[in-house]
This record gives structure tokens, sequence and C-alpha cells, in this order.
């Protein structure tokens, strides 16, 4: 694992130094720290939605396998991947 990769038990949350909006139902949103714009489908923008506040990310995977029809070992790949990707490029508040 590496240093800053994100786990289950870590508490996320947005930065305040992004700008979001919503486009055409897609969530776009710029960062003004690095100067980037990301597009969001249904999924990440439901994860964007649930980050808004600290959340530990099992009780965020458990709010996602109530809401989507997928086993929770996909689940857990898919979230992880998609909060490590957003970590490197540093547009997560990351705890622990």
């Amino acid at each position: 694992m590496k240093k800053n990769e994100i786990t289950t038990a870590t508490t996320i949350s947005q930065i305040e130094e992004i700008v979001a909006g919503d486009i055409d139902g897609e969530t776009v949103m710029m960062s003004i720290q690095n100067g980037e714009y990301y597009g969001l489908d249904d999924t990440g923008n439901s994860i964007w939605g649930l980050i808004k506040k600290p959340v530990r990310v099992s009780d965020l995977i458990d709010t996602l396998l109530e809401r989507f029809h997928v086993d929770r070992e996909t689940c857990e790949k898919d979230v992880l991947k998609f909060l490590n990707e957003l970590n490197e490029d540093k547009i997560l508040e990351v705890e622990g």
C-alpha cells in the first residue's frame, strides 16, 4: 500500500478549492489549486455529493450499496480506485 493510499478506514471530504456546477446533468468541477477541469458521471456525482462533509470510506460504500445494484467487492474496488485518482489530483481532503 502506498503511503497516502485511501483505504476503507480513511476519512475523506471535498476540498474547499473546488468550484463545481451542473452542465446537462453532469457535474463539472474546476480545481482552483491546479487549474484542471473534471467531469463526473452519475456515480462520481453521487460520491462527490456524499463527501461534502467528512465521511469514512467504509460508510460511503455502505451508502452506495443502498443506492446502486452492485456487489460489495466491486463497489469497494471501484470506489477506492476513483477516490485514489481524486486524491492523486489533490482534490480530496484526507484524514488518517
